[in-house]
């Protein structure tokens, strides 16, 4: 069975008007990631992970190299209906409720209108927006906002699931809770692609980690790959401050 997510040598340059040289953003990525893997993408500012998202929601075209997700091309709709993606910070149409933006959504997928129903009220179940649904998303706190915006995500019941920083601003009950329906989802054999700073969280949701610097992977494996070394277990934040710091070179030590 082909990989979910499969790219080769997959790089991204952004160049300005007049530009003599471009800005490398992501710099030959190889990177695999099988159906039902809960997948870690993690790396400093500037590393390339919003960049990867991008390429991979066929929202902007790479520079060089190949990408498939499940064996096509991601700017094609049929490839695109497998995929759910919560972005960090979303901003939705605040003039609606979120039974009425989740409605809208499924509209877009083309759900008919008694499959529209019943997804809509299993999700605001599900994200416990239950009693909040004819609430004005512009009323909607931070922690509602992710909520719904998880919602969204899975309106089309995908088969990947793509999180930027899904418990960004969200305060630690809140985060838990996301937290736990992220593992309830996991537990469904959706396949996810968590980008977050939080490494503890990366840590305790996901099987695989990628570590990006630069545009380049400079680590990447199974959780107890990554971290257990000798027989001793290390935390990923031990791991990452290594990596990158390797990655830098000799420079990293002068600051």
């Amino acid at each position: 069975m082909a990989p979910v997510i499969q790219t080769t040598g997959l790089t991204k340059v952004y160049r300005a008007p007049f530009a003599t040289r471009g800005v490398r953003a992501l710099n030959e990525l190889n990177l695999s990631i099988e159906e039902g893997v809960t997948f870690g993408l993690v790396g400093p500012n500037g590393s390339g992970k919003t960049t990867c998202l991008k390429l991979l929601l066929g929202l902007i075209y790479p520079t060089g190299g190949k990408m498939t997700v499940y064996g096509g091309n991601p700017h094609r709709t049929d490839t695109r209906q497998r995929i759910g993606y919560m972005p960090e910070g979303p901003y939705f149409y605040d003039f609606l409720t979120g039974e009425e933006f989740l409605d809208y959504c499924a509209r877009l997928f083309g759900l008919s209108p008694s499959v529209r129903r019943a997804r809509i009220n299993e999700l605001l179940g599900l994200v416990g927006m239950q009693e909040r649904r004819q609430m004005p998303i512009r009323f909607y706190s931070r922690g509602m906002l992710q909520r719904i915006g998880l919602a969204q995500a899975l309106i089309n019941d995908p088969s990947l699931l793509i999180l930027d920083e899904p418990t960004s601003g969200l305060d630690p009950i809140g985060a838990y809770q996301l937290r736990q329906l992220i593992l309830e989802l996991k537990q469904r054999k959706k396949t996810i692609l968590l980008c977050s700073h939080l490494l503890n969280e990366v840590e305790d949701l996901c099987d695989q980690v990628g570590i990006l610097y630069r545009g380049q992977l400079v680590g990447h494996g199974t959780i107890p790959e990554m971290l257990i070394q000798n027989g001793t277990r290390r935390t990923l934040e031990t791991v990452f401050i290594e990596l990158v710091t390797r990655a830098e070179g000799p420079a990293a030590g002068a600051n």
